[in-house]
């Protein structure tokens, strides 16, 4: 690829000594313009990018010295060497002019040759300065988006870390939980069938009341059933027994589907019905969701078991779910669709829809950003969808979003149903 020529600004209020040193560039820089006074001059290098600025000292309107002050005041973003061309030979006036930024000084008369060798310099230095430059904005350009790299990988570790310690506390709890919820079940069952019984004995005494022949005693059995409403009892002390053995059993399965986030951290693909998945992690954010939002499930057809990292998807899929809770002021819908995708029969979509606040188009851009949040100082750290949108594209899936503020927002999850054989995370 060939050079792009240098660009040269010739600055003298003397249209003699302008038009000399244009004839003596040209055949070598044929991109030359002139002005004729140091505001023109200012204009031009607001307007323009030049490589050189041949400038002269003593000019009306503005001075070479008060060109050079100002560039030093408000610096461009593309600066040329300066040459300044003066007759003016004082020792004090070339070093006030190398002073306020020039490059070299050249006296009038000058000889052609070395004015033609001191532009070749100076344009030659200026080159190997925009390189260097361009190679150092190139470098930083590098830096940067290794630097958000890094934030973004560091993001994901510190809630992987959170999650091995939710993890950790997830299986102590779960531990703790199981045991006592195991004998509280089986004691329930055995009450009911002993309840049973003796309900059963209760009414064998109530039919043999009539055989009784003491009266005192048939008359204290009648008070005392009148007193113990005898027919709510049996019928009050069955549903009891079934409500707590229901209890115990939702208690039950809650244990058994926090046991999916205390799992160490799978090195290889396991498959997942993520309809089970999103059953598992409905009863894990019950509390978060019953007092925000009525919750439908449309399941569709049987789905083909997906290859993934079991304990990532449940995570991305927890996220979504608490922030659609989060989005709805006062009482809302959550609406979750599962399906084969629409757009590749490979895949399964998730889709995840409320009826909350919405996004505007500004706040859609940034929610995948590390960091980025809305809410309130304490209430977020801005990590859930930047890590959930990682975890989707590590998986070969991506991420869909609709919003429309005041209506709710919709999260697309489409995820591949097979791995590539020999790709492990």
């Amino acid at each position: 690829m060939s050079a792009v020529p240098a660009s040269i600004l010739i600055v003298d209020d003397n249209s003699v000594n302008r038009h000399v040193l244009a004839y003596i560039l040209r055949d070598t820089y044929p991109l030359i313009e002139q002005a004729e006074d140091g505001d023109e001059c200012i204009s031009k290098l607001q307007r323009q990018s030049f490589d050189l600025l041949l400038l002269d000292l003593n000019m009306p309107k503005k001075s070479g010295f008060e060109v050079l002050s100002e560039l030093n005041r408000h610096p461009l973003a593309h600066k040329p060497a300066i040459i300044v061309v003066s007759a003016d030979n004082k020792p004090s006036t070339i070093s006030r002019a190398l002073k306020l930024g020039a490059s070299d000084y050249v006296t009038t008369p000058f000889n052609r040759d070395e004015l033609l060798a001191r532009v070749k310099t100076h344009l030659a230095l200026r080159m190997r300065e925009q390189d260097l430059e361009d190679r150092v904005a190139e470098r930083t350009r590098e830096l940067e988006q290794s630097n958000l790299q890094l934030q973004k990988t560091h993001s994901q570790l510190l809630q992987a870390e959170k999650m091995a310690s939710l993890g950790q506390l997830a299986a102590g709890v779960a531990h703790e939980i199981n045991n006592p919820i195991g004998y509280i079940k089986s004691n329930l069952g055995s009450l009911r069938d002993y309840v049973t019984d003796l309900i059963q004995l209760v009414g064998i005494y109530q039919q043999t009341e009539v055989f009784i022949d003491d009266k005192s005693a048939r008359k204290q059995l009648a008070v005392q059933q009148k007193t113990m409403n005898l027919p709510f009892l049996k019928d009050d002390i069955k549903q009891l027994i079934e409500d707590s053995l229901t209890g115990a059993r939702r208690v039950k399965q809650i244990v058994s589907d926090l046991k999916v986030f205390s799992h160490p951290e799978q090195k290889e693909w396991q498959l997942l019905d993520i309809n089970d998945c999103i059953h598992s992690v409905l009863n894990i954010v019950h509390s978060e969701v019953k007092y925000k939002a009525d919750v439908h499930l449309d399941e569709g057809p049987r789905l083909p078991d997906i290859q993934c990292i079991t304990t990532q998807i449940y995570q991305v899929i927890t996220n979504l779910l608490v922030n659609a809770s989060q989005a709805i002021e006062g009482h809302g819908e959550i609406f979750i669709c599962t399906q084969l995708s629409t757009n590749n029969s490979n895949m399964v979509d998730i889709l995840i829809r409320d009826t909350g606040s919405g996004m505007s188009e500004k706040v859609k851009k940034s929610i995948f950003d590390p960091f980025f949040t809305t809410k309130p100082v304490g209430q977020g750290t801005g990590l859930g969808l930047s890590v959930s949108y990682g975890i989707i594209e590590s998986h070969g899936g991506y991420i869909q979003v609709e919003s429309k503020v005041g209506e709710g927002t919709c999260f697309t999850l489409s995820l591949p149903i097979k791995q590539p054989e020999g790709v492990i995370l």
